[in-house]
């Protein structure tokens, strides 16, 4: 079992999988909400995440369900989740907790800036990073993986969507979500110790909120 997930680990689609995976995971629910409802998008937010929360108590108190898990969904988890809380979990709890806190202009963005900006961070980063931040800021600290090459396509993609959403009449000013895109970007560069889509939407909603209402 655990060569298997290794070898699918070690192909040429793994990456292409995982981003796309986390591409669409991450936009279906800021989508819903901008395309049906703000009370559509939170119920389908709060659904997945006890879907999620309840998968993960069953895996960890049941070990053949987490090597179930493993066998047959390996190829969606970062290296060393396995034994830990995936980060999909951790986006579904998120996403909640935004749409609860912040308006939902503001949650989508926030939300759809990590929905887009990762996958093209981590594609752009492992095919073109040379730049890494383990070796311009800190010798000798552990390597992070993340690069300044990385962190300005999240920050393409980001403002992408910033300014798509402009254009569609969801909010009348640019600045503020061009401001939140590149904080966005700063957050998922940065080496800090908690899980990224926990920190980008959340830091990011709230320095759009406070840009919005002042």
């Amino acid at each position: 079992m655990r060569q298997r997930s290794q070898s699918v680990r070690e192909s040429s689609t793994y990456y292409w999988d995982r981003h796309f995976f986390h591409l669409s995971a991450a936009s279906i629910i800021p989508l819903l909400g901008l395309a049906i409802g703000y009370e559509y998008a939170l119920g389908m937010a709060i659904i997945g995440a006890a879907i999620l929360v309840s998968g993960e108590a069953a895996r960890f108190l049941i070990p053949s369900v987490n090597v179930w898990f493993i066998e047959w969904l390996g190829m969606l988890l970062k290296p060393g989740e396995e034994s830990k809380v995936t980060a999909a979990t951790y986006l579904a709890v998120t996403s909640v907790v935004i749409l609860l806190v912040f308006e939902l202009e503001i949650a989508a963005l926030a939300l759809l800036f990590l929905a887009f900006g990762d996958p093209m961070a981590g594609i752009i980063g492992k095919r073109f990073g040379r730049l890494r931040w383990d070796r311009l800021f800190k010798k000798g600290m552990a390597a992070s993986g993340k690069s300044v090459e990385g962190a300005l396509a999240f920050l393409a993609g980001s403002l992408s969507i910033a300014i798509f959403l402009w254009t569609e009449n969801i909010y009348l000013t640019l600045w503020p979500a061009a401001v939140g895109a590149a904080i966005a970007a700063a957050v998922e560069f940065l080496p800090i110790p908690l899980e990224d889509n926990v920190t980008v939407p959340i830091v990011s909603a709230l320095a759009m909120w406070l840009l919005w209402v002042n």
